[in-house]
């Protein structure tokens, strides 16, 4: 297996790196990791709410939180997004799993992507925030991920969910966690003779293999790998996922299934709902999504995937790049496809007029 061919810096990262190379070179591996975090959290969440007062959205679309209790005795919350002029009409749904490699995420960080989402694809977005690194551990976020999507199954309802028209999503980090959630629920149904609960996935960028257990076996060679091949990308390098990867701890075996979904057999993937990818070719998660794209299509699996050659990972948070445009266009056009029948028929949900 050989995905090198997307992994060459494009012309237009170049030419953007070039004309900001302050904004790229700038590095705070002197601090803390907890004041990294703070910083990364207090950036990304003052980003989100310019973008949700200067685009008017937050007069469109109406949120709610619920405080969720998980497994451990503790709680998580989660919030609600949804299209203000739909009423209490039952809408498709989408459970949203933020990125931010376990450690960098909030509600608020998230709070524009979510409103732009439910106004623009007329769905209630439930965004589920779990806890995060070096503030937990192990399993920790995989854990919060499944009891968060399982109170939501529960409480369709409430939320002004269709159930029948329920996905599940996630961007980088939370790519595993959605990846796990779906299997999870693939398991239970056939476990319990039961409908599953998921009509679709999308996973943006995913991370499907803790850096310990990626199978370099099933490639051309080590360093035809995204792993080898993009150690030094920006925005996300080697250096960086060791990191990340070192916060989660070391009490759980680096192999455990729970946060290897990639790792998942073939045949315990048939039947899993159809599933959207969003790929950066110049990006050391690269290869994590195109294998477990390439395992479902394998295991008989509808995909579809979308790749950017040569562009590095999360570019789109750079929105002067031309690409940034294009990659909201296909995140979109990948929940519209998540969303839909086999026979790709979307039924648009009309305004609820005064």
């Amino acid at each position: 297996m050989d995905f090198s061919e997307w992994g060459k810096p494009s012309k237009e990262w170049l030419a953007f790196a070039a004309a900001n190379e302050a904004v790229l070179s700038y590095s705070e591996d002197h601090l803390s990791f907890l004041e990294q975090q703070e910083n990364a959290n207090k950036l990304r969440g003052h980003g989100a709410r310019v973008l949700v007062k200067t685009s008017g959205v937050d007069k469109l679309v109406a949120t709610e939180d619920y405080v969720v209790p998980t497994r451990d005795g503790n709680s998580i919350t989660i919030r609600s997004y949804r299209p203000i002029l739909l009423g209490s009409a039952a809408l498709p749904g989408y459970v949203y799993f933020h990125g931010g490699g376990y450690s960098i995420g909030s509600l608020d960080t998230e709070v524009f992507a979510c409103s732009w989402l439910a106004h623009a694809l007329s769905i209630t977005v439930v965004h589920v925030c779990y806890r995060h690194t070096p503030q937990v551990k192990g399993l920790t976020p995989w854990h919060d991920a499944l009891d968060g999507f399982e109170w939501v199954a529960t409480h369709t309802e409430k939320l002004g969910i269709n159930p029948s028209r329920l996905i599940v999503g996630g961007i980088s980090a939370g790519g595993s966690l959605a990846a796990r959630v779906v299997q999870d629920e693939l398991r239970w149904a056939r476990e319990t003779g039961t409908s599953c609960r998921i009509k679709g996935q999308f996973l943006g960028i995913p991370n499907v293999f803790q850096y310990e257990a990626f199978p370099y076996h099933l490639f051309a060679g080590k360093e035809k790998t995204s792993i080898f091949q993009c150690r030094d990308a920006a925005i996300l390098s080697e250096k960086r996922i060791k990191l990340l990867r070192e916060l989660l701890g070391s009490e759980v075996d680096p192999h455990d299934p729970i946060w290897n979904p990639g790792l998942t057999d073939e045949e315990e993937l048939r039947s899993m709902p159809q599933t959207a990818f969003l790929i950066c070719g110049w990006d050391p998660l690269r290869d994590e999504g195109l294998l477990y794209a390439q395992k479902l299509k394998n295991a008989g699996v509808r995909t579809n995937v979308h790749i950017f050659p040569g562009l590095p990972h999360a570019f789109n948070a750079f929105l002067q790049l031309p690409s940034s445009k294009l990659w909201s266009e296909a995140m979109l056009g990948c929940l519209r496809w998540a969303m839909a029948d086999e026979d790709g028929w979307i039924i648009e949900d009309a305004p609820v007029i005064p």
